[in-house]
């Protein structure tokens, strides 16, 4: 079963390849960031409210439920197994993989639950709680699409960049990789850029996870009241 799932994908894959260039800006994931921006306007050009339906409340529970779910997955549970089982340099590889995916994910998904309830509950009818909920929706879609847009692609090559030079030079130990830090001023530069950016990335997912708590919270907070 495994591997005819494997040969599927591997076909896919093949297929992609092909037939569209290998260009950035019709790599899937920034697709799939831009589509949920296109979204997320076509709710807010709206003015009228949409009236409810099961559509609308079941897209609205995916892009939150998926958003925690997925959030709480990589910050809890993944990013610390796959960091002790390891090396660094296979983490960073797998990494390199799974966090377009990943990222794009969560741009969508919170795409879903911004526009969804842009869809509900246009801009210009918000009360104070529609208020603080579409602005906490929408910082989330910003860190989303920050991430995926911008610093993870840039996380990426920086770290791969960096692995290079760790490979053509031999450091592995933590010691080696010091001694490289402190001798190679181009090594420096780019080992410096990836801590930058992958702490701005760090931070813009925590805030991400943050608001999904908080829409959780707030989802909760009004059920309780029924």
């Amino acid at each position: 079963m495994g591997s005819n799932i494997s040969k599927i994908e591997d076909a896919v894959y093949d297929f992609y390849r092909r037939n569209y260039p290998d260009v950035w800006f019709l790599a899937p994931p920034f697709l799939a960031s831009v589509g949920a921006i296109g979204f997320v306007g076509y709710s807010f050009a709206n003015n009228r409210a949409v009236p409810s339906s099961p559509n609308v409340s079941f897209s609205h529970l995916l892009g939150v439920a998926g958003g925690f779910g997925i959030s709480f997955w990589m910050n809890t549970v993944h990013g610390t197994a796959m960091f002790r089982l390891l090396t660094r340099q296979d983490f960073g590889t797998v990494q390199s993989h799974i966090s377009s995916v990943y990222f794009s994910s969560t741009a969508v998904l919170a795409s879903l639950s911004l526009g969804t309830f842009l869809l509900r509950h246009p801009y210009n009818t918000w009360s104070k709680d529609a208020a603080n909920l579409g602005i906490a929706l929408t910082v989330a879609l910003i860190c989303a699409e920050v991430n995926s847009i911008v610093l993870s692609p840039l996380v990426t090559n920086l770290m791969f960049d960096r692995n290079n030079i760790e490979f053509i030079q031999s450091a592995k130990s933590s010691d080696e990789i010091e001694k490289l830090h402190a001798e190679d001023p181009k090594y420096r530069i780019i080992s410096n850029k990836f801590s930058l950016f992958h702490s701005l990335s760090l931070a813009t997912g925590l805030v991400y996870h943050g608001l999904q708590w908080y829409h959780l919270w707030f989802l909760a907070d009004k059920c309780l009241v029924l």
